[in-house]
């Protein structure tokens, strides 16, 4: 999954685990946990994505440091993206390859949870 982001994306590992993991929070907040446990067990080190994810607040104490601590849902995802140096238009690839993943590693049925959340 990494090699296919970072070919066809022409980015770095860094920003594909980072930007597969914001995605894949995404889909944690969005499932129910017993649906969201069929999606991590098609994806070998989830949580070694999950703790890709950028820390968004940085060190700022002010407004936009708090604000952007509490984001969730894509609003979350996009942000991550900016922090990562990625492009809002990969949003849509991300989520094609990632579906794609966990349709073969997990089965059309897992997969389409993934997909379910990512085109809400």
């Amino acid at each position: 999954m990494i090699n296919s982001l970072t070919k066809d994306l022409d980015i770095t590992d860094e920003q594909a685990k980072g930007g597969a993991g914001a995605l894949f929070n995404y889909a944690k907040e969005s499932l129910n946990e017993e649906e969201f446990d069929q999606v991590a067990n098609a994806v070998p080190d989830m949580s070694g994505y999950l703790d890709a994810i950028p820390a968004l607040g940085g060190k700022s104490t002010g407004m936009l440091g708090k604000a952007t601590q509490s984001l969730v849902g894509m609003p979350a995802v996009t942000a991550a993206f900016d922090k990562l140096g990625l492009s809002q238009d990969m949003v849509g690839t991300f989520t094609s390859i990632l579906v794609d993943y966990v349709d073969k590693k997990g089965g059309e049925a897992v997969g389409g949870l993934l997909q379910k959340v990512f085109t809400k």
